[in-house]
This record gives C-alpha cells, structure tokens and sequence, in this order.
C-alpha cells in the first residue's frame, strides 16, 4: 500500500529539487489576491526565515484567478524583500493580478498545462463590496457607445445606447483609465527588473501585449507564448523529478481545500494558514401564526 503524502512531504520535495524554500499561494476561482493576504504572507515567511533574514531562493508556489492589482504588486515586493532570488512555480494558473506577480520573478517554472493571463486589474466600488468590474470591460463599454453597429454589423439603436449610459456608475467611469494605466506602469516597471532588464527596448511591447492586445480577460498564455513575449520561462519537465513534484503538491493542496471548504491557502513547509468558506445558514421559514380563536363564555 502507497504511503499517503502529507502537504509538507510535497513542499519538501520541490525544496530538495529547486535548492530552494517554498512559500505555497493557493486560491480557488472566487478567492481573489487582496489586501489582507500582505500580513499573512509576512507572518507565513517570517516563521521559518534563516538569521541571515532573507533567503538564497524563495519560490512561490502560485495558483490564483487574479484579484487586485495593488495588492499583486505589494506580494511581489515582500517576496523580493526577503529573497536574494524570487521565483514563480505555476502549476496550474496565474491570471490577471496573480500574473503581476509571475511579472515580478527571476524566473517562472511552468507546467505544460499552466497558464498565465492578460493583465485586466479589478474595479472594487469603495461603497459597494459586492461590485467587482474588470477595468477592460468597462473600456469596451465606452468603444461600444461610441459606435454605430456591433461587430456583426448590426445598426445599434441611439436610444438604446442612451439608456445603458445612464446606467454607468460615476465612480466606476472615473476609476477605469486610472487602472488601466497602472497596470501598464507596474509591468513595465517589473519586466524592467527581471525578464527584460537587459532588453529594455522589447518592453513597450511585452506591455502592450498584456495590457491591451488580448480580447479575452480569460485568454491562455502557455508557457510557450510566455516565452515569445520575454519572460524568462523554465519548463517544468525541463528539470529532472520536478514536473512530478509540482503536480504532486497541487493535487495535494486541492484535495485538502476541497475537503476542508478552504478557498484560500498560504503556507510553508511547517504551517498552511487558510480561509475557509462561511456556511451560509438559512433563516428559519416564518410560519403563519394561528388564526385567532374566539372564545364564547
């Protein structure tokens, strides 16, 4: 009978392959990067940094949809911090704002199902939790209004394009161009420190193709595409025992968040600390009191 792995025996096992520390990101489809990952992502590291308080190789193990572009960024800037070299291990997927973080690598190790994706930054109404818009669908809105027909050619009507635009928010309207432009600034400024710091001259470019030339918010950037754009990409089954090693912990952590309803995880070797999902209870069905009954004495 197989011996069962426990989630320290897979983050091990990738240590003794890369040479490195593994710290683990992991996010289900709803679980966005955010502000409140930066404290735990400290504690996560400073629980097992060496005297020396930075390490020789931080890799971290990345999955996530993406989330907000500041908060990427700020990830990026902790893990460069505590490291003489940062890594990305993408196993599965590293989307929009998790892709900022990719951006920010020494290298990316990948599957040959991995996949990285445009940087489309998230929209939050500062009144409004729950309202959640990607920057870029907000940009094809306005190419839309300021059309005469859709892309089929069919004539779209002025009234009706009047009415959809009294429906825009004011606050998203303002904040859209001002994301857009950021994202286009924190890939610059991180494709300038790591893949291209010494092509300068490919990163206007390798920004444009992020920002702005994929359609899709969803479009898959395999490793392969990856590379053409100018990062620096590993293949994970380019290293002896690693491909294995990395599917072994992914199939590992998404058993325990599945099992334990956990939709976001960050650990190390010793400790996973993680989130889980609030059971939302049902209030209890009102039920229609008794008629009155009337009482002849």
């Amino acid at each position: 009978m197989e011996k069962a792995i426990t989630i320290k025996d897979a983050v091990v096992e990738i240590e003794r392959i890369r040479n490195s520390t593994v710290i683990s990101y992991m996010a289900s489809q709803n679980a966005l990067v955010g502000p409140e990952d930066a404290g735990i992502l400290v504690d996560t590291i400073e629980m097992i940094l060496p005297p020396t308080r930075k390490f020789d190789k931080l890799d971290l193990f990345l999955h996530s949809p993406g989330g907000f572009l500041d908060s990427a960024y700020k990830i990026v800037r902790i893990c460069k911090e505590y490291s003489n070299e940062f890594n990305v291990i993408v196993p599965l997927s590293a989307k929009s704002a998790a892709t900022v973080i990719a951006l920010g690598a020494n290298e990316i190790i990948m599957t040959v199902f991995a996949e990285l994706g445009p940087i489309d930054p998230i929209i939050q109404h500062p009144y409004k939790p729950d309202v959640r818009v990607p920057a870029r669908s907000i940009k094809d809105f306005f190419s839309f209004l300021n059309s005469t027909e859709t892309s089929e050619r069919i004539l779209v009507d002025p009234q009706f394009k009047a009415q959809m635009s009294n429906l825009l928010d004011p606050y998203l309207i303002g904040s859209y161009q001002t994301a857009l432009n950021s994202s286009k600034q924190i890939a610059e400024r991180l494709l300038g420190e790591n893949a291209l710091s010494n092509k300068k001259e490919l990163i206007p470019e390798a920004v444009r193709k992020l920002t702005e030339y994929y359609f899709s918010h969803s479009y898959v950037i395999d490793r392969n595409e990856a590379r053409e754009i100018g990062l620096n990409v590993v293949n994970s089954d380019s290293v002896p025992g690693l491909d294995a090693a990395v599917r072994r912990l992914l199939s590992v952590y998404q058993q325990f968040m599945m099992q334990n309803n956990v939709f976001k995880l960050i650990g190390n070797r010793e400790l996973n600390r993680n989130m889980q999902a609030i059971q939302m209870i049902p209030p209890p069905q009102m039920i229609n009191p008794a008629k009155p009954v009337n009482l002849i004495f």
